[in-house]
This record gives C-alpha cells, sequence and structure tokens, in this order.
C-alpha cells in the first residue's frame, strides 16, 4: 500500500470512506455494548456482536491506512499501581477489543480515525492533480518495474518489504531508476536522430 500523498484520487476517496465507515462502526459497537468493569470485556447486545465482526473484517486494511497517512495508533500503557505490571506500547487499532480489560478508553480510537480522515481530505486536492499529471503515471511504471525483483522475492517467501526498506533495496531502487531514465533517454536521443551529436558532446567533455 502507497503513502497517502503517492496515490489517485479514487484511492483517496476509497481509503476517505473506509475511515469513515470504520469510525461508524466503531461508535455503533460502543453504543450497542457497555463496559462493566467486574469483568474483562464489554458486555455486547446483538448489534454489538455482528459489528464486531465487520470491525474485526477491516482492521487490519484500516491500520495500514493510518500507518500510510503517517498516523501511528500506539499509546505508551501504564497499569495500575494496584493490578502491576510494565509499561508497554498498545496499538488501539488491533487491541481495540482488549481495552476494556487494560482500562484504556476506548473512544481514543476515535481521535485517531479523525485525524487519519483529515489528512486524506486535505490531500484530495493534491491526488486530483497527481492524478492528471502524465509524469505520476510514469513515475508508477518506474516504481513498479523497479520492484519486480522484490516482487520475485516475495513469491519465494521472504519479507519483501523489509527488504525493499534496507539500504541494500533503497540503493537498488536507485540504480534501477537511474539506469532506466539513462536507458529511456538515449532511445528519446536515438528517435529524434540526436544520439550521435550526444555521443560527440560527451566525448568532447571527457576528452577536456
Amino acid at each position: 500500500m502507497k503513502y497517502y500523498n503517492k496515490i489517485p484520487f479514487w484511492e483517496n476517496i476509497r481509503r476517505t470512506k473506509l475511515l469513515k465507515k470504520f469510525r461508524e462502526y466503531i461508535i455503533h459497537y460502543l453504543d450497542n455494548s457497555e463496559a462493566h468493569y467486574t469483568i474483562l470485556d464489554r458486555a455486547e447486545n446483538d448489534r454489538a456482536r455482528e459489528i464486531r465482526s465487520e470491525i474485526n473484517h477491516m482492521m487490519d486494511e484500516i491500520h495500514e491506512i493510518l500507518t500510510k497517512a503517517n498516523i501511528n495508533p500506539v499509546i505508551i500503557y501504564t497499569p495500575s499501581p494496584v493490578t502491576g505490571g510494565y509499561v508497554s506500547n498498545v496499538d488501539l487499532i488491533v487491541n481495540f477489543f482488549k481495552l476494556q480489560r487494560l482500562r484504556i478508553p476506548p473512544r481514543n480510537i476515535i481521535d485517531y480515525l479523525d485525524r487519519a480522515i483529515g489528512v486524506y481530505e486535505k490531500d484530495f486536492i493534491r491526488s486530483l492533480l497527481r492524478t492528471i499529471n502524465p509524469f505520476y503515471w510514469i513515475s508508477i511504471i518506474l516504481d513498479y518495474i523497479v520492484s519486480l525483483p522484490f516482487i520475485l522475492i516475495g513469491k519465494f517467501g521472504f519479507n519483501q518489504q523489509e527488504i525493499e526498506a534496507s539500504i541494500f533495496g533503497k540503493l537498488f531502487k536507485i540504480i534501477g531508476h537511474l539506469i532506466i531514465v539513462i536507458a529511456a533517454l538515449l532511445t528519446i536521443l536515438e528517435k529524434t536522430g540526436y544520439l550521435n551529436h550526444f555521443q560527440r558532446a560527451v566525448r568532447t567533455i571527457l576528452n577536456k
């Protein structure tokens, strides 16, 4: 999944709608369930149990949509002195149904969803401009070509995202982009009849 500032407008709209839909599910779930501090989980009625299933289906994608908007839905959890335990990081999205037992107000998640919605809505106009920009699509094609070796590595069971994010992966992609751009430039020069002039200019510069 690409970052929010790298997507066309229809993907911007899709992600915004998903965030708003997930936000509604969270609110409806909380309205149809009740917190009892004598038990670990919230008491759910039939409607809450139905919504719980929908939330679980969307949870992983929503989490990624948030992170691609540079929003990390993680808080530092400090257990009460009565219960004891260690200070730890708690992901509000992934652990939504465990927040009750951790005594974390579940409505905190809405703040993160609102922030993400704001990021995508603010970027909507820019996403429109990207979509009609031919250089945006050229960059998409270049990224796909350069990413093909990593996609192949992923097919063999290796962690594609981790390898791409490594120093070697980033260096490989930079070199790959340069090679493709140079090859395209040389092809254009050849088709327009300027390749020989370019070669003579390069020789002149190198011989100085």
